[in-house]
């Protein structure tokens, strides 16, 4: 008798915790609350190359709660185009108290990811480089922006979040 009872709560233990794991689990697939941003210089065009990756999902969703596009959807030419406006204002280089005029490329995407691209010609390599990275920040909490540098041998990378102002970076 006892041994049956036990046999029963076991089999509807295992029961329940089947039906638990059955059930949909919250996704955060969605929430990267992260952009990578990449500054590579071309000798051969003295450019400096700016490379924006956001998360098209976090990307649409907070420029549409934030008025700038008109629906969450980075798939039209026009959207894309106001991403890369916002981009420009959220992103800024520095160099030896001038900021660098950077002229967007373009934008486009693919799967999951939206890219921007910016340029700027210069006189020569930077030395060193003052970047503020502001996108996204005051939509989502908790956003954080990931600059890498390839204007060293190696990369040289920073992490803005928060409350963070402008970074230096050394070549």
């Amino acid at each position: 008798m006892i041994s049956s009872m036990i046999t029963k709560r076991k089999t509807l233990m295992l029961l329940g915790a089947g039906a638990v794991s059955a059930l949909p689990l919250p996704a955060f697939a969605h929430d990267q609350k992260t952009t990578l941003s990449k500054i590579d210089w071309n000798t051969a065009d003295k450019a400096l190359y700016v490379t924006h990756s956001y998360h098209m999902h976090d990307a649409e969703t907070a420029l549409a709660a934030k008025g700038i596009i008109n629906k969450p959807d980075l798939t039209s030419l026009r959207a894309r185009a106001k991403l890369a406006l916002y981009t420009q204002e959220q992103f800024r280089l520095f160099m030896g108290g001038a900021e660098i005029e950077l002229e967007i490329l373009g934008a486009e995407f693919e799967g999951r990811t939206v890219y921007v691209y910016q340029q700027a010609f210069l006189d020569k390599k930077p030395s060193e480089l003052l970047v503020s990275a502001s996108m996204l920040r005051e939509i989502i909490p908790g956003q954080i922006n990931h600059v890498d540098s390839w204007l060293a041998p190696s990369v040289y990378s920073l992490k803005f979040r928060d409350g963070d102002g402008p970074k230096k970076i050394q070549s």
